[in-house]
């Protein structure tokens, strides 16, 4: 069955694929973790219908209120339980709304087309904006204080590790003269100094990418998030109940991969795919977002 979903502004990535692969039934009960706009879940409530639900899981609030508002749109779909927090604590917000036992589990990792659209949030580089990058706003130190607080080492380190930025020390070295000049506060300024680092705008990609890829991941420590998020998850699968975890960049993937597979080794999992689903061509040509996405599914013995 292919899903469709009337959403000009959010694009759910690998859609059907990832819905049919949680092998949902009506009444089922599924966690999206990663709840967004709601594409996802907008699909999975269809699939699991009026007497199932889902309960949805986001840290960021304006997520939950735009989710909320597109899934009461639909009907004889499942029933949105919406929770604004982390899905590192996905064990004791099920527990607390009562649920165990949970059928299946979604988690679409990594920025949302919401949040890159956000012109307030310092996610783009395309729009001026405060360096802020949390998912959750109310919580945690900015982007803003990193680049402005980090030693020039510091910097370098975690470019190049969650940015995978080979001219790491040249960008660090830039932003740390830069600062000693006056503080960097917006998007703009930052995404100029990177491309001054690396000689220029040259190329398909954005020479910041990568820098504000490596910000954004640790100003909301996205893999530690993971790592302790997704055994959490397969502890709350029900015996046959699926997790499908979306992926997009190596980074994560990698770590998904390694977690999914020390699950299987211990024989708490089967692996439903042996090497990850990625979209089509068809589809990549209308989201170039699922370029580099990567979908992996496991099913709870």
């Amino acid at each position: 069955m292919l899903y469709q979903l009337n959403q000009p502004t959010h694009i759910p990535v690998l859609l059907t694929e990832s819905v049919e692969g949680l092998n949902l039934s009506p009444g089922s009960v599924v966690v999206d973790a990663t709840l967004g706009a709601g594409g996802h879940a907008l699909a999975i409530a269809k699939a699991i219908g009026p007497k199932g639900v889902i309960i949805g899981i986001d840290k960021d609030d304006q997520a939950i209120k735009i989710a909320s508002s597109n899934l009461r749109s639909t009907k004889s779909s499942g029933r949105l339980v919406a929770v604004h927090g982390s899905y590192v604590d996905v064990g004791s917000i099920l527990s607390d709304n009562g649920y165990s036992g949970i059928d299946a589990i979604l988690f679409d990792l990594g920025l949302s087309s919401l949040q890159l659209a956000s012109l307030d949030r310092g996610f783009s580089f395309n729009t001026d904006a405060p360096l802020d990058m949390r998912f959750d706003t109310s919580l945690g130190s900015t982007a803003e204080e990193i680049v402005n607080s980090y030693s020039k080492e510091e910097l370098a380190d975690l470019i190049y590790q969650l940015g995978q930025e080979r001219a790491s020390r040249p960008v660090a070295k830039m932003i740390f003269e830069a600062r000693q000049k006056g503080r960097i506060t917006s998007t703009k300024q930052l995404a100029e100094i990177v491309s001054r680092a690396k000689g220029g705008r040259k190329g398909r990609i954005h020479p910041a990418t990568q820098t504000f890829q490596a910000l954004r991941m640790a100003v909301n420590n996205e893999l530690g998030a993971i790592e302790q998020a997704i055994p959490k998850a397969l502890d709350q699968l029900k015996p046959g109940g699926r997790l499908a975890v979306i992926s997009y960049h190596s980074l994560e993937d990698g770590l998904v991969k390694r977690i999914l597979k020390e699950a299987h080794k211990r024989g708490l999992v089967e692996l439903i795919t042996k090497k990850p689903i990625v979209p089509t061509r068809e589809e990549t040509k209308t989201n170039p977002r699922a370029r580099s996405a990567k979908l992996r599914i496991v099913q709870k013995i």
